[in-house]
């Protein structure tokens, strides 16, 4: 029985090894800028993203992209948005505690955190690069599912500035909207405008947010639909009900949206007239613009 126990583990651990080889020889070959090859500049980068801008507290960013690297750099970051995941790399993890010592002592110790950095920072170049990235739609979409919620926002990031090519990962995007995280729906909701241009399917997809539980999202939200002007008139029912929201900004934003929106918004001048014998702070002036918008053209 011992026997083949350790027949079995041996086994395993030639199977692991020969994937990770394999593995390693289909990683394809990365590009080199200032003598140093792409892996090495992902790794320098460092600090996060700061909202949707994408700004990141190093000055080795900058410095890559002003080189402007193109297609040649995307099957290394397509690899690198994968690295860790791979059922290969998560049997790696888990057998290495259970290795002989003198093996465990050669092979390199699994290190899941790096990984989900490396897949981060991939995520951040990509969505740098803007359109230029289209070919790394399948994988920017496959990380829309990544267990790390900081690599399901920059991945969502990236979609959004992808353009009409990317206009297949909407459905994705639209699960997003989903995501546990606020920061990752908030992501996915910035997105949505970037590769669907559809207001029957857009608008509605926004409106719903406007329930979020997290102010945050609500916020972007009614503001996302009121820089849509008349395109939001199927919003109007949520927005009227946005009108009672607790945050100010919500408020706000529903109000200047339902003005822009114009006469089609009709329905929402009871609630308006509400809201004006109630005021917030700094609303009053909002309020009666939007109800004048409200009232037919001559």
């Amino acid at each position: 029985m011992a026997m083949k126990r350790c027949w079995l583990v041996l086994g395993a651990v030639v199977l692991l090894l020969g994937g990770v080889g394999l593995a390693v020889l289909l990683v394809p070959r990365e590009p080199v800028y200032q003598g140093r090859p792409i892996s090495v500049w992902i790794q320098e980068l460092t600090g996060p993203v700061a909202n949707f801008a994408g700004a990141v507290a190093s000055p080795t960013l900058p410095r890559l992209l002003a080189q402007t690297p193109g297609p040649e750099i995307l099957p290394y970051l397509r690899a690198t948005l994968h690295r860790g995941n791979s059922t290969v790399s998560r049997l790696y993890v888990r057998w290495y505690p259970r290795l002989p010592p003198p093996l465990v002592r050669r092979l390199p110790a699994p290190n899941p955190l790096r990984d989900t950095q490396l897949r981060y920072r991939a995520g951040l170049i990509l969505y740098y690069m803007g359109p230029t990235a289209a070919a790394a739609l399948p994988d920017l979409r496959d990380a829309l599912r990544d267990e790390s919620p900081e690599v399901r926002r920059i991945a969502a990031t990236a979609l959004g500035v992808l353009g009409p090519a990317a206009r297949s990962a909407a459905p994705a995007l639209l699960r997003a909207l989903q995501d546990p995280m606020p920061d990752v729906r908030r992501a996915a909701l910035r997105a949505l405008p970037g590769v669907e241009n559809d207001p029957a399917r857009l608008v509605p997809a926004i409106a719903d947010r406007l329930k979020d539980a997290d102010p945050g999202v609500r916020t972007d939200a009614a503001e996302m639909l009121k820089d849509a002007g008349p395109k939001a008139e199927l919003a109007v029912p949520a927005l009227i009900r946005a009108l009672e929201d607790p945050d100010n900004d919500v408020f706000i934003f529903a109000a200047q949206a339902l003005g822009r929106i114009g006469p089609s918004a009709r329905a929402a001048v009871p609630a308006l007239e509400r809201a004006l014998r109630a005021p917030r702070p700094y609303s009053e002036t909002t309020l009666r613009w939007a109800l004048q918008q409200l009232q037919p053209q001559p």
